[in-house]
């Protein structure tokens, strides 16, 4: 009992461990093309512009201090005291006194005038829709970077998965090559003992000649693989990738449709969509707000006159309460916020356009696991018969039962029937890959 209990542990490890590694292998390529990509790398300087419009519309709120300074050199400007100095002179001689100051020098506008300047709004109903729009971006921009994540995610993994199965077709090749060569230096040897004619030759001869054809294609294949893979990763198009062992493939998930679709709620889509509403509701509200007056209080504090005299005598404090109300401006508000309602229907139908779509996707993709999974059972009763048959004539045409177009026919099925078999495994490794996408299955990889 303890024996069996401890091996049943032993084969739970490993088997945890492969899955480990599995998903550590198709993680690391995840990662890296995540990133990499220039793509995404663009979508996260979007998210944080939209970060900083939102930061900068919350400081609307908040009130602003600046200095205004202006000192002018000024050339014939009106000097108010050309016209009061004369005046009091003849005062001064009516009265015989000097009481009356004769030197008054007083231009406008004034030589200097610094000031300090504090504005804070108190009512704006512009500001609450500005802030809502930014918000509104913000959350668009962040829910297109996590889609663009999800979709290299997925497209990473299946690259990789086209190069692996691609690398595994070649690797059938080479081993079949070797036994094709054989069998044809076997029936050169059997014609030149007089055991046989010379068209079983030329029959092996086209057979290893069409095997290498096949073989030179999907090593094509699987450099034409191994280039898009590392096109994703950003690296050079020939660096060599870690393989995976065929009993490491990622799973595909097994889930009902209904579950699928339930799992599609968390599309960043619809969050992107969710966004444009409500992006298109803040700029209506910003329209609205232009029909309401607007309220700030301004404060000055600070020196005027012909020169810089910095005490009681000659500063100057101004409080003002601004208001600003547009009565009319020929009805431009009015197809303001008609234009922003349209936004808002036509962001609404794009919602309901993009439900719909990702309900086809998980539809595809869902159908495709299922046609996938039950191609891998047909493949491998496929592949047990062809090999078992390859042996039944294989041992008849050693013992010269069989001939040598039954040989190369069985063969042929035999390498078809490995080739398939290796075709539909990858398949459904990449069609549950897929599926994840479209059902959010998988959670959004940190990069």
């Amino acid at each position: 009992m303890l024996l069996r209990l401890s091996l049943f542990v032993i084969s739970s490890a490993l088997l945890v461990d492969a899955a480990n590694a599995r998903a550590q292998t198709l993680d690391s390529i995840a990662r890296i093309a995540i990133a990499n990509n220039l793509a995404v790398r663009r979508t996260h300087e979007r998210e944080r512009e939209a970060d900083a419009d939102v930061r900068r519309a919350r400081g609307m709120f908040l009130p602003s201090i600046g200095v205004d300074a202006r000192y002018s050199e000024m050339s014939g400007v009106v000097n108010i005291g050309d016209f009061i100095n004369p005046a009091y002179a003849t005062l001064n001689q009516l009265t015989g006194t000097h009481n009356f100051p004769t030197n008054v020098n007083a231009t406008l506008p004034l030589q200097q005038e610094t000031r300090l300047r504090t504005t804070q709004p108190v009512f704006n109903a512009a500001l609450f829709a500005n802030l809502d729009a930014a918000r509104s971006t913000r959350t668009l921009r962040g829910a297109e970077r996590a889609a663009a994540i999800r979709r290299l995610d997925a497209t990473s993994r299946i690259s990789y998965l086209d190069w692996a199965r691609a690398s595994r077709a070649v690797d059938i090749w080479n081993a079949t090559i070797p036994v094709l060569a054989e069998n044809a230096r076997v029936s050169q040897c059997l014609v030149d003992a007089g055991s046989s004619t010379p068209d079983v030759v030329l029959r092996a001869r086209a057979d290893v000649a069409d095997a290498e054809q096949q073989r030179a294609e999907a090593a094509r294949v699987r450099d034409a693989a191994l280039g898009a893979l590392n096109l994703l990763l950003d690296r050079a198009p020939s660096e060599p990738v870690a393989s995976v062992a065929d009993s490491a493939l990622p799973v595909a998930p097994t889930i009902t449709f209904a579950d699928a679709l339930a799992a599609s709620a968390q599309r960043e889509e619809r969050a992107m969509a969710g966004a444009a509403i409500d992006g298109a509701r803040a700029a209506g509200r910003a329209a609205s707000s232009a029909f309401l007056p607007s309220v700030a209080v301004a404060v000055d504090y600070g020196v005027q006159g012909n020169g810089y005299h910095f005490d009681r005598d000659h500063d100057v404090a101004v409080a003002s309460v601004v208001l600003q109300w547009n009565l009319f401006n020929g009805g431009q508000d009015a197809a303001r916020r008609e234009s922003a309602n349209a936004a808002r229907e036509d962001a609404n139908i794009q919602r309901a356009d993009v439900d719909r779509q990702i309900a086809l996707d998980v539809r595809t993709t869902w159908d495709a696991v299922q046609v996938a999974r039950s191609a891998v059972e047909s493949a491998r009763a496929r592949l047990d018969a062809a090999r078992a048959a390859f042996k039944l004539v294989d041992r008849r045409y050693v013992e010269g039962l069989a001939s040598h177009l039954d040989w190369s026919d069985a063969r042929a099925r035999l390498t078809a029937a490995e080739l398939n078999e290796v075709v539909t495994r990858y398949t459904l490794a990449a069609r549950g890959v897929d599926l994840e996408r479209a059902a959010a299955l998988r959670p959004i990889p940190k990069n």
